[in-house]
């Protein structure tokens, strides 16, 4: 096969997996889907407010703040009403379990070293979406435990 033949061919052929994926991503989502996308992910309000934000740091700032006060709020909420229905040993190895979390999420989310506003924009709007699944994670828990 002549190398010119090779490269038509495979393009052929990422052009019908890109579309079988493309196909597969607009299917309307499952319940469970749709269910899971909602509670995992920060709320409209957040995206909204970062469209309006214009790029500008200070306002993009404010929008994440504002979003992970709520996710962490949402993440305690869950955290405790767990805790409190849980037996004492289990309720245990959710506080280990969940300090390894926050370290993990910590180190996942690090600026680096030497951030400018980009890297610290983006470790901050990490921390808001690890938290939101985090919350997810526990009420989804919390869910199966009543």
């Amino acid at each position: 096969m002549k190398r010119s033949d090779f490269s038509a061919l495979l393009l052929v052929v990422l052009a019908c997996v890109c579309a079988s994926a493309c196909i597969a991503d607009a299917r309307p989502p499952t319940h469970a889907r749709a269910e899971a996308a909602r509670t995992t992910a920060p709320r409209p309000q957040y995206q909204r407010c970062l469209d309006a934000s214009g790029g500008v740091t200070p306002t993009m700032q404010d929008c994440i703040d504002t979003e992970y006060a709520y996710q962490d709020r949402r993440l305690n909420q869950v955290y405790r009403r767990l805790i409190a229905s849980l037996p004492k040993a289990e309720a245990a190895r959710l506080r280990e379990r969940q300090r390894a979390w926050i370290g993990q999420r910590d180190r996942d989310c690090d600026p680096g070293a030497a951030p400018g506003q980009g890297q610290l924009l983006g470790a901050d709007g990490c921390r808001v979406r690890k938290t939101a699944e985090r919350a997810a994670q526990l009420q989804t828990q919390l869910d199966r435990a009543r």
